[in-house]
């Protein structure tokens, strides 16, 4: 497992521009202040390029187990340029970013839009030889994409054990936490959108944990938090599937 050029480079774009939205208001409490800007975005990078970093590699390692190839991507959309007397070529549009970037400058930084990033298939057929099914199954999809959320559930175990050296480590967990949540919306080509169609039961059962988990541990213990979180998935999971089954 290798992370690519393109895709470091990615990483490191998606963590500069959340760390901008998250620290959007923090240049100064009274007054404009470069330094502590800098200092609040510094900070603030470091955290989003390892909770990047972490999402990617999780879903690569799955991807992985199942004999596959995923490249960590900026959600865009291709158009093709229409030209007289010629062939377009496509274009890339960085629409999660421009959307994100928009949002933030709108609002002045009080409602936080995080829509930045993806994955993409990396087409070997040869690595999938001697299984059923060449293609990735849904429910195989939806494990990939599960992955990276969960591996912001790590890290806020992680942040929660740091907490009590230093309270930098509240502001990882704030920003952790928001974004796991976006990961989970069911929006084209967030992680949210390949659990949903690929699981219904596995998207809602990881929905009521995550948020759960998330809502719990600022005020619990990491196994109290576990414990409920486990519990409230597995009682909602099991509803849905008897609701489905009936």
């Amino acid at each position: 497992m290798e992370f690519s050029k393109k895709e470091i480079k990615y990483i490191l774009v998606a963590a500069i521009i959340a760390a901008f939205v998250f620290s959007f208001n923090e240049w100064g409490i009274e007054k404009f202040n470069i330094a502590t800007g800098i200092k609040n975005l510094f900070i603030a990078f470091i955290f989003c390029s390892v909770i990047y970093f972490l999402h990617s590699f999780a879903q690569k390692l799955v991807a992985d187990y199942y004999e596959y190839r995923i490249e960590f991507t900026l959600i865009d959309i291709k158009r093709r340029v229409r030209k007289i007397g010629k062939i377009g070529r496509a274009v890339t549009i960085p629409i999660g970013p421009i959307i994100t970037l928009l949002l933030v400058f709108i609002s002045a930084g009080k409602f936080i839009f995080l829509l930045l990033n993806s994955y993409e298939h990396i087409s070997q057929k040869e690595f999938r030889i001697g299984r059923q099914w060449v293609n990735l199954k849904e429910f195989e999809e939806a494990q990939i994409a599960l992955a990276g959320p969960l591996s912001q559930i790590v890290l806020l175990i992680i942040f929660k054990l740091l907490l009590p050296f230093s309270v930098v480590f509240n502001k990882a967990m704030f920003i952790t936490s928001v974004i796991a949540i976006y990961h989970m919306l069911p929006l084209p080509k967030v992680d949210g959108s390949k659990i949903f169609f690929g699981s219904r039961s596995l998207y809602i059962a990881s929905l009521v944990f995550i948020v759960t988990f998330i809502i719990l541990i600022f005020h619990l213990s990491v196994i109290q938090t576990i414990i409920l979180a486990l519990l409230f998935s597995t009682i909602l999971g099991i509803m849905y599937l008897y609701k489905k089954t009936k």
